[in-house]
């Protein structure tokens, strides 16, 4: 067990990671126009995507959930028109959001829907690992991890996959202010926070730095503190965490007054 007071987990994309954008405007949607033959929506198509994946309260919701709001905000305007009934129950049937979990509900629904789903879920990986190759962090997270470490562990708490975090992170040359990187398979970041926290750190002394609402709902559900880093400001969310945030976060000052401006600003982003 680590001697030390403090424990930072860091979301990844869209946190230390300017993927968020790639995933959704180069991989996502491209796959989504390609497996149900959009283009003659596709402008319209994409501004829904990206606003509710990328600008909405809901930035960093679940791909599977996201494509299902995406194509019920399209069949609203009358710019789709399948049966997306197969995906709202598979989103909504509790058996999480892996491509094993939706193979495995394919077998018991044999929907074709879900079978273009399935396709797109492919696709979308393919063109994402293609499209973040060599990806680095932002400007300011290596210097911030690096001071961070001094004091705190510092975990990766993210939805990806392990295996594609481990690869950007080692990529972008900050692996190594990590005790531990964990993904999708280590359940919600609500669970890997309380996994990761339980009873060996103080309440106080946990942070999470996020850029969505989920992360801040996973760092609230532990009663942690939380770090917003802004999308379209996350080179100066990083900085200021840099030159500001931690060292008030390790002196005892950042919880009350600071924090809520803080929150304050990033809930402005979403209205």
């Amino acid at each position: 067990m680590s001697d030390k007071k403090f424990f930072i987990g860091v979301d990844s994309d869209g946190t230390a990671f300017d993927s968020m954008t790639i995933k959704h405007t180069d991989s996502f949607i491209p796959a989504m126009i390609e497996v149900w033959e959009l283009n003659a929506v596709k402008d319209r198509a994409t501004e829904i995507e990206e606003y509710i994946n990328l600008y909405s309260k809901d930035r960093g919701v679940n791909r599977f959930p996201g494509l299902l709001m995406t194509f019920e905000k399209m069949i609203e305007e009358n710019i789709f028109d399948k049966d997306v009934s197969d995906l709202k129950a598979f989103v909504n049937s509790g058996k999480g959001f892996s491509t094993k979990a939706l193979e495995d509900f394919i077998k018991e629904t044999d929907s074709d829907f879900l079978k273009e789903v399935l396709k797109w879920n492919n696709l979308s990986d393919k063109l994402f690992a293609e499209n973040c190759k060599d990806i680095q962090p932002f400007n300011f997270v290596k210097e911030s991890l690096s001071k961070a470490i001094e004091k705190a562990d510092i975990g990766v708490i993210s939805s990806a996959t392990k295996e594609g975090l481990e690869t950007d992170w080692k990529g972008g040359g900050i692996a190594q202010f990590t005790s531990v990187i964990l993904g999708k398979e280590n359940g919600s970041k609500k669970e890997q926070l309380k996994s990761e926290t339980e009873g060996k750190y103080d309440k106080e002394c946990i942070l999470m730095i996020g850029d969505a609402i989920g992360d801040l709902e996973a760092s609230k559900s532990i009663d942690a503190l939380f770090y917003p880093i802004i999308a379209g400001e996350e080179e100066k969310s990083w900085e200021n965490l840099y030159s500001e945030a931690l060292d008030k976060f390790f002196d005892g000052t950042y919880k009350g007054k600071y924090e809520e401006a803080l929150i304050n600003a990033f809930y402005e982003k979403f209205n």
